[in-house]
């Protein structure tokens, strides 16, 4: 028999929506859970027990909400066509059938980010014992694609997907400790100060081409600028200078020295 090491499950975007009024919570699923429960059954007893929370939370819930809401959404009704009972009114039901729509959204929103950030799950790849933490900024999953030999220095061809490549000079023996080769997942590790950025690129310079999407300075002119790869990566540079050259929503060319690019793999 051999023995195995259980891979982690793979990495989804989910999150919880929810509505608030000021500081307090007004709707989440499930007070909306709650409410379609009491709108079907018209009993708050029943749809508590179906949910299996207790008469109380169902009431302190419903209570909340009422306080919270411009009209009423539950009301005690007596006879009448639904047989009397506890119901939603007019505008519960409109406030119910709003949150599903918004909440509908907000998961095609969240299916979206997935797609658009594929190498995201390929973190969880990092070899888990190693519990990796660096100080550089900027860690960009890829995949190796070709290694190129220059005496005892060893070029590796990093493909970031969106028809992106980076290089990184290694020692022969870093290819060797790491058995890097073709096909295999790793991480670039670039620090943030390590990048200088261009309007256009530089004659043997490596750039990488990105739209500036965020500018942070302080009071000394240092800035931070965030780039937006067609990889779908973000790049952090740090400058000692102002951005001013830089603006929003700028097509720039970050410049990177094969040499400042740290290789990861996992085991």
């Amino acid at each position: 028999m051999t023995n195995s090491i259980d891979k982690p499950p793979k990495l989804e975007v989910h999150g919880r929506f929810w509505v608030e009024r000021g500081p307090h919570a007004f709707l989440g699923r499930g007070r909306v859970d709650l409410l379609e429960k009491i709108n079907a059954s018209h009993s708050i007893a029943e749809a508590a027990r179906q949910l299996g929370m207790s008469y109380k939370t169902a009431w302190d819930m419903i209570n909340a909400m009422n306080n919270l809401a411009d009209q009423p959404l539950v009301v005690r009704a007596k006879g009448g066509r639904q047989g009397g009972g506890t119901v939603l009114t007019e505008y519960g039901q409109h406030v119910v059938a709003n949150y599903r729509a918004m909440e509908q959204e907000y998961e095609t929103m969240l299916a979206a980010l997935e797609r658009r950030y594929p190498h995201f799950g390929q973190l969880q790849a990092l070899d888990r014992r190693l519990q990796l933490r660096t100080s550089a900024r900027n860690q960009l999953a890829a995949v190796v694609r070709e290694l190129h030999e220059h005496g005892q220095r060893i070029i590796a061809d990093l493909d970031l997907g969106g028809g992106m490549i980076l290089q990184a000079q290694l020692t022969r023996a870093s290819v060797e400790a790491l058995d890097l080769r073709a096909g295999r997942h790793a991480v670039a590790l670039i620090k943030a100060p390590m990048i200088a950025l261009s309007a256009a690129p530089v004659d043997g310079k490596q750039t990488l081409r990105g739209t500036v999407t965020h500018i942070e300075t302080d009071d000394e002119g240092n800035a931070e600028i965030t780039l937006a790869l067609p990889s779908n990566h973000h790049l952090i540079v740090a400058l000692d200078h102002t951005a001013a050259r830089f603006p929003l929503d700028a097509e720039v060319f970050a410049l990177i020295d094969p040499r400042q690019v740290i290789v990861a793999v996992t085991d």
